[in-house]
């Protein structure tokens, strides 16, 4: 089983228990339940804790890499559809966290599956379905739309982001259980006019760059690793007296290009390098 640093990255916080859907599991539990399937770390409680002073979801992500291509994966995500790995869940919906991780791995053209009575990961042909809508008016409500149909994952790169209808929409996602991430300018208009981002969503504010401060002017929103929306509306209150426009477009390759993209952007080392 192979997945793409994508859904590796998506799968993180089902894994480590963050997502409400599933266990949560502290340093010296992923230790374990890594070891489980052939890891042999060790938890070290006065030197650091995880291997390399990883962060609990850094630590998953590590792990996830290497057993890609392995059959340990397979194993692994399979436990997800076992009730027996949620004695400590209150009223848990394994079809749901399944769901949750098809909707993941799909991209990959994979799927957990229990027609059979009993869950297995089969691999699927999934043709890459493209669709394409451009907006010129009412955007903020067509972004709105979009958002609502998120399943799994929202992830946004506007360089501002003042607009507190879109912010509170972020938020109800959020709570809903919707991986948000955010990565905005970092100036005086986000800092006086927009909000506090780190109280609720994974946020990244991009330094501006060289002797020159150049700034991140991207616009784009990644939704479920399938759809993209971008264009020249920043998600500000002005852009909606603006002469604006979007394009709503459904590629997986399209959105698997963005998703790099952002992963770049929200790459410390990256920025430290234009600095």
């Amino acid at each position: 089983m192979k997945l793409s640093e994508h859904s590796i990255n998506a799968l993180r916080t089902i894994i480590s228990g963050d997502d409400p859907l599933t266990q949560y599991k502290s340093g010296p539990n992923l230790v374990e339940f890594f070891n489980s399937f052939g890891a042999r770390d060790v938890y070290k409680w006065k030197d650091g804790g995880l291997p390399n002073n990883a962060s609990r979801n850094q630590y998953v992500i590590d792990k996830l890499t290497e057993f890609n291509g392995t059959k340990a994966l397979s194993s692994l995500l399979l436990t997800f559809a076992d009730e027996r790995f949620y004695s400590e869940v209150e009223n848990p919906n394994i079809e749901l966290a399944v769901g949750k991780i098809n909707g993941i791995i799909k991209h990959d053209n994979y799927k957990l599956d229990n027609s059979s009575g009993t869950y297995v990961i089969v691999g699927e042909e999934l043709p890459d379905e493209i669709e394409i809508e451009v907006h010129f008016e009412e955007i903020q409500q067509q972004i709105l739309d979009a958002l609502d149909q998120a399943k799994y994952t929202i992830w946004v790169t506007v360089a501002w982001f003042t607009n507190k209808l879109l912010f509170d929409k972020l938020i109800e996602r959020k709570n809903q259980g919707i991986n948000v991430q955010v990565i905005v300018l970092n100036d005086e208009i986000n800092q006086k006019y927009g909000f506090n981002y780190e109280e609720h969503f994974e946020t990244k504010r991009f330094q501006k760059m060289g002797m020159y401060e150049n700034i991140m002017h991207n616009k784009f929103c990644i939704i479920d690793l399938k759809t993209v929306i971008h264009g020249s509306y920043n998600w500000t209150n002005k852009a909606n007296y603006n002469k604006e426009t979007i394009s709503i477009e459904t590629s997986r390759e399209l959105a698997e290009k963005y998703a790099t993209e952002f992963m770049k952007l929200k790459n410390k080392n990256w920025v430290q390098q234009w600095l």
